[in-house]
C-alpha cells in the first residue's frame, strides 16, 4: 500500500456534505423542514415525526439515553421471530469469536505494522468483560473504520485518544445529530468504503495468491453480495478447508530439499575478512550447517 498524496481529502470531502447542503437547500429557496419530509434527512426520534427543537448540548444526556435497558418486555417478545433469528446471532458470535485474529492480521499487513496478537486479545477481552457487566455494546476493531483512519493520516496514540474520546461523545449525542445529517452523506460514505474494500480485497489481491485461493475470494464475494454474512461465512469455511486439502494433496511430501549452507551466501557485504574466514571454515563455518527445504504448510526451517 503507497502512501497517500492527500490524506485528508476524504475527512475533509465527507465533513464538507452537510454545509453544502444545507447551502444548496438555501440557494433553492427551500426550507429545512421541506427537505425533511422530502425524505433527504434521516427522521427525528420523536413519535411524532417532526423535527426536535431541543438543541444537540440538551441530547447530552437526558431520560432516553437509558431507556432501552429497561424496556424489554418479555411478555411482547416473538419468540417466533427469535428462533428465525438464531442462524444470524450464531453467525454474529462466530464473527465476534474470529474477528480478531482475521482483522488485526489484515489490518497489520495493510498498513505495514508488526502487533502482538496476545496483547490484542487481551485488550479486546477486558473491553467486552468491562462493557458486558455494565450492560454496555460490544467491542470490536471496525476494519473499515480503521483503514479509512490510517490513510487520513491517523498515527499515534494522541490522534487515536481523540478519536476514541468523540466515539464515546457520539455515543450520547450521536441519535440527535443524525435527524440534521443528509441522507446523501451516509450513503456516500458507504459507497466509499465498499468500493475501497472491493479494491482492497480482489483488486489488489491479484496475483498475491494462486488460482485456488483467489477464486476463493472470488466466491464469497459473491455469495456475500447476493445471499449474505451467513452464507458467505459458510462460504468461507468451505473455500479455506478445500484450499488447505487441495494444497496439501498437491504437496504430499513436506521436504522439498536438503543442502548444506555452503551455497547460500549472506546478504551482509560489509564483514570483516575475520568473519568471513570463520563462515568459510570447513570446521566452523557454513559447511556445518544442514538446511532442509519444507514445502505446503510447513514454513521453511533451518536445522544445523
Amino acid at each position: 500500500m503507497g502512501k497517500p498524496r492527500y490524506p485528508l481529502l476524504s475527512p475533509i470531502y465527507f465533513c464538507l456534505i452537510t454545509p453544502v447542503f444545507y447551502l444548496g437547500i438555501w440557494i433553492t429557496g427551500n426550507s429545512v423542514h421541506s427537505a425533511l419530509e422530502a425524505g433527504y434527512f434521516f427522521p427525528p426520534l420523536n413519535d411524532d415525526g417532526v423535527a426536535s427543537s431541543s438543541s444537540l448540548v440538551s441530547g447530552l444526556w437526558n431520560e432516553s439515553v437509558m431507556e432501552m435497558f429497561h424496556v424489554v418486555d418479555f411478555s411482547t417478545i416473538s419468540w417466533k421471530a427469535v428462533w428465525k433469528s438464531i442462524p444470524t446471532m450464531m453467525a454474529l458470535v462466530l464473527f465476534s469469536l474470529i474477528h480478531v485474529p482475521i482483522n488485526i492480521p489484515a489490518f497489520a499487513v495493510s498498513t505495514d505494522a508488526d502487533v502482538d496478537m496476545n496483547v490484542e486479545l487481551m485488550a479486546h477481552g477486558y473491553s467486552n468483560g468491562i462493557v458486558g457487566i455494565l450492560g454496555g455494546l460490544q467491542n470490536y476493531m471496525a476494519y473499515t473504520q480503521s483503514i479509512i483512519y490510517y490513510k487520513s493520516g491517523g498515527h499515534g496514540k494522541t490522534s487515536s485518544l481523540a478519536v476514541a474520546l468523540s466515539t464515546s461523545l457520539l455515543f450520547f449525542i450521536g441519535p440527535e445529530l443524525a435527524s440534521h445529517m443528509p441522507r446523501c452523506m451516509a450513503g456516500t460514505l458507504l459507497l466509499h468504503c465498499g468500493i475501497d474494500l472491493f479494491m482492497e480485497g480482489v483488486c489488489d489481491s491479484y496475483g498475491k495468491y494462486d488460482f485456488l485461493e483467489y477464486t476463493g475470494i472470488w466466491a464469497i464475494t459473491i455469495i456475500m453480495t447476493f445471499f449474505g454474512m451467513e452464507a458467505a461465512l459458510l462460504a468461507g469455511v468451505i473455500a479455506a478447508l478445500s484450499t488447505y486439502a487441495l494444497q496439501s494433496v498437491t504437496y504430499p511430501k513436506p521436504i522439498r530439499g536438503s543442502m548444506t549452507a555452503a551455497t547460500l551466501r549472506s546478504s551482509e557485504w560489509t564483514r570483516s575478512p575475520e568473519a568471513f574466514a570463520v563462515l568459510d571454515n570447513r570446521d566452523t563455518g557454513r559447511m556445518k550447517i544442514f538446511v532442509v527445504q519444507m514445502q505446503g504448510h510447513v514454513s521453511n526451517c533451518i536445522f544445523s
